[in-house]
């Protein structure tokens, strides 16, 4: 078989993309397992503590929020999966779903309660289906911890469990991930089968804590980080091998050093080079082939559709932090590369902390959020003279 049959680009197996699950799912399996072990024993009224997922962009948080959200529902949990993104649409989000258990739990006391609370912290009749008696001229953000206790009593009176997966949670407001939080420790009082996990980037674990003080016994965190070597290649192989493709090990090689280990890189690098590649077994070659589509695509999707977001007033910022080379630096360092001072420069700095495009890892100090990013900056955006 040639290479051009062997290789059709509609048999490719690697799947790049925002949250698309890859063909092979790896190293991810102790938070599965642990996540599963929770599960269960919500179900057997046995508390557990809930999930807090922590990492770069690309690190795969979203496809793991979405294995454990379908894992949730195989062990009977209705789901309530949103991406936090920033003002009213969250909760808008929150309670259109909160308010479609609550109706398939059919009629009782717990019920009627409820629905109660969600038409309290409804925002308008049209955008949660609140009842159309009144119309809620604002939200009661405070009865917030009382919609997923009712909630979840409701679905515990259904003999079902309640699952809470919130995506970008850095970005929830404060006082609405304050009120989500004390929801969650009232359930976990109460009794109630109600888990939830929350990921978003690095600076979440901060939030947390800072928006409940007991947050640390709440959680227990998986800081996701790059795959290993061995999990590369595990991620390359396993998929072409299950329709009898192989890669030379030199080539895996190169995966791993071009991709670093981020699971996006990955499949990135694995897929174009699918589609480039000539040789039996896919070798370092085919990978080299491949490196103008791959980098021309990590540079056009990954990369550039971040820079657009960033206003013009801030690209100063993130080009002098690009400019230090991999980080973290201070925020002083960052100030002087630009011929400032840290005062006159913190509200660049906090802004593209609430974009998600840097983080704080701990105080007085910045990163860039997405890896790599420092490297595509210097090339698209050159400091000017």
């Amino acid at each position: 078989m040639s290479g051009e049959e062997r290789y059709d680009p509609v048999a490719n197996p690697y799947a790049p993309g925002a949250g698309t699950p890859p063909p092979a799912l790896v190293g991810r399996d102790e938070t599965i397992s642990a996540t599963e072990i929770a599960l269960r024993r919500l179900r057997a009224a046995r508390t557990s503590q809930h999930l807090l997922i922590t990492g770069l962009r690309g690190v795969g948080k979203t496809v793991l929020l979405a294995k454990l959200a379908a894992l949730g529902e195989h062990l009977g949990y209705r789901v309530i999966r949103i991406e936090a993104v920033g003002g009213d649409d969250t909760l808008r989000s929150l309670l259109r779903q909160a308010r479609r258990i609550v109706e398939a739990a059919g009629g009782g006391n717990s019920v009627r309660r409820a629905l109660r609370s969600i038409e309290s912290v409804s925002l308008t009749v049209a955008g949660t289906g609140a009842s159309v008696g009144r119309r809620v001229t604002g939200p009661d953000r405070d009865a917030l911890a009382d919609v997923l206790v009712d909630v979840a009593r409701a679905a515990a009176d259904a003999d079902l469990g309640v699952m809470v997966a919130i995506d970008e949670a850095q970005r929830l407001d404060r006082h609405d991930l304050r009120r989500i939080l004390a929801g969650v420790h009232r359930a976990g009082q109460d009794g109630l089968p109600l888990h939830t996990v929350v990921a978003g980037l690095p600076n979440l674990v901060g939030e947390v804590a800072r928006a409940a003080t007991y947050a640390e016994r709440l959680f227990r965190v998986a800081d996701l980080g790059p795959l290993s070597p061995d999990q590369v290649a595990e991620a390359v192989t396993v998929p072409a091998a299950e329709i009898g493709v192989t890669w030379a090990p030199a080539a895996v090689d190169r995966v791993v050093d071009r991709s670093d280990g981020y699971p996006f890189f990955v499949q990135t690098w694995a897929f174009h080079t699918w589609n480039a590649a000539i040789d039996d077994p896919i070798s370092a070659a085919d990978v080299d082939r491949a490196s103008p589509h791959a980098e021309a695509t990590l540079d056009a999707s990954f990369f550039a559709a971040r820079i657009a977001r960033i206003p013009a007033s801030e690209v100063a910022y993130v080009r002098a932090l690009a400019s230090l080379g991999p980080g973290p630096h201070r925020s002083g360092e960052v100030a002087a590369a630009m011929g400032k001072t840290t005062p006159q420069v913190a509200a660049f700095r906090d802004r593209l902390i609430s974009e998600g495009v840097i983080y704080a890892p701990r105080y007085g100090w910045v990163e860039f959020a997405i890896p790599h990013f420092d490297r595509h900056v210097a090339r698209e955006l050159p400091d000017r003279p």
